[in-house]
């Protein structure tokens, strides 16, 4: 009678199943929560409220974009969401279990007394203490102290929201290239971008990081745009640009540069945008007004005089003197002879190997630069066809000047430590050459024929194209 009684019982369906466990997951955290204000303090407390507001307000934007354009990826974007709110919690608790103090601290305690000095009607001396450059650590300080104003002052809460912002940075990236190299392998590329260790960890905490991450991203999605003939790219890459600009200027000068270099060598053939020709002058008129712009930048942000050859080499020497301290320091490869650049590629990306790790946080780091080193060892197949691709993929060749400037700017550093971080500025423009398309692809694909980007799904064994 159990049986029959089971039998002829109404069984849920996978909706209802999906909603039964949502439900119960909202239920516990919000237990959760409800322990947490009468156990934590609000700089605890506070990112737990974030988490769930901030998750409401981005999945379900990135879902509807993906249900449009990419239906495939949806739920990996979702797992990848997830998998970034561990990434933050497990670098909130390194950060403060392990070395007790971090650079998020200073702009905790800025960006609260900025708020303090907002609804206490002090903003503008708070202002003239905290942010009198508004560049550089200074801006951070700015957009932390808006942070608080809107959710107050929780040390936590900025770790999540930076590291939110970060992941919508990430989302540019993944996005640039269904955009702009459609055929590349998207699923392969979205796996190692969204759960690469260094980037669910470095960029999610209240920092630098975190907004470069971003604003990258950003500024590589309008540079997507830009070059499949798209003018809506123009106020993405400004607005991302414009970002960098106020953090780190001479990454800012790499965008410019790898950019010009792909927009000059976009093949005429290519259908150019409704502007025509007045839209390509237009735009190499633009960049250079900005390339000169920010090289005055670059210049003011390193105290140079002057730009040249020997500006070059003080850059380096003073950034190899500044990173010589924290523990985990190595000897520098000079990136200036064909001898010294491909080891201060290996450097860059790959280091530091095993035997060189100091201690557990750089075990990590080196653990993350083998796999890596093997994935592109495995990938040759993919990487002795890059110099195919860039006169044909202009991204491609945009991808390529970015990270061989890259390499060569920051190959000075000689501190593991920050060497780790800095190169999730890297990371997601680089592994574009690990998702390069399996098939060749000929001049009468969808890559020179048409300025709009088209995905193309599998399905029941027909080629589906919008």
């Amino acid at each position: 009678m159990t049986a029959t009684f089971v039998r002829r019982m109404p069984m849920p369906r996978t909706a209802e199943l999906t909603k039964v466990m949502w439900f119960g997951l909202a239920t516990v955290y919000i237990g959760i929560i409800t322990v947490g204000m009468t156990r934590i303090s609000y700089d605890v407390w506070g990112g737990l409220v974030l988490i769930p507001v901030l998750g409401a307000i981005t999945l379900p934007l990135m879902r509807r974009i993906m249900r449009r354009e990419d239906p495939d990826m949806v739920n990996l974007i979702t797992l990848a969401f997830v998998v970034k709110m561990f990434g933050t919690v497990v670098r909130y608790v390194v950060t403060f279990a392990v070395y007790g103090y971090g650079d998020s601290s200073e702009y905790h305690l800025s960006g609260a007394r900025l708020a303090q000095g907002f609804w206490t009607g002090k903003f503008s001396e708070a202002m003239q203490v905290e942010v009198p450059n508004f560049i550089g650590t200074e801006f951070i300080r700015f957009t932390t102290g808006l942070l608080y104003i809107v959710t107050g002052p929780t040390l936590f809460g900025g770790f999540v929201a930076y590291a939110v912002l970060s992941f919508w940075g990430l989302f540019f990236f993944y996005r640039a290239v269904r955009v702009a190299f459609p055929d590349a392998d998207h699923v392969r590329y979205a796996k190692l971008l969204f759960f690469l260790p260094s980037l669910l960890y470095w960029p999610s905490s209240i920092g630098k990081d975190s907004w470069m991450l971003f604003t990258i991203g950003l500024a590589t999605y309008g540079v997507a745009l830009i070059l499949r003939h798209n003018p809506t790219g123009y106020p993405y890459a400004g607005f991302g640009i414009a970002g960098t600009s106020m953090v780190r200027p001479h990454i800012t000068a790499l965008i410019l540069a790898s950019l010009f270099l792909a927009y000059m060598l976009r093949r005429r053939s290519w259908r150019e945008s409704r502007t025509g020709p007045f839209g390509r002058w237009f735009g190499i008129a633009v960049m250079l007004a900005v390339g000169g712009f920010m090289l005055g930048q670059v210049a003011t942000f390193f105290n140079l005089n002057n730009l040249d050859g020997q500006s070059v080499d003080t850059v380096l020497n003073e950034t190899n003197r500044r990173s010589s301290q924290g523990g985990s320091e190595f000897e520098a490869v000079s990136p200036m002879s064909p001898a010294g650049y491909p080891m201060a590629v290996v450097t860059v990306l790959f280091r530091p190997f095993p035997w060189e790790a100091p201690n557990s946080q750089a075990l990590s780091a080196a653990a993350e630069g083998f796999i890596l080193a093997a994935v592109c060892a495995l990938s040759w197949r993919r990487l002795v066809r890059v110099p195919g691709f860039i006169f044909r993929v202009p991204f491609l060749s945009y991808c390529v000047a970015y990270s061989a400037m890259f390499v060569f700017a920051f190959s000075s550093i000689n501190n593991f430590g920050l060497l780790s971080r800095q190169r999730t500025q890297l990371f997601p423009i680089f592994l574009v050459l690990l998702a390069l398309p399996r098939h060749r692809i000929d001049d009468g694909d969808d890559l020179v024929d048409d300025a709009r980007p088209r995905f193309h799904l599998e399905r029941v064994g027909r080629r589906v194209e919008f």
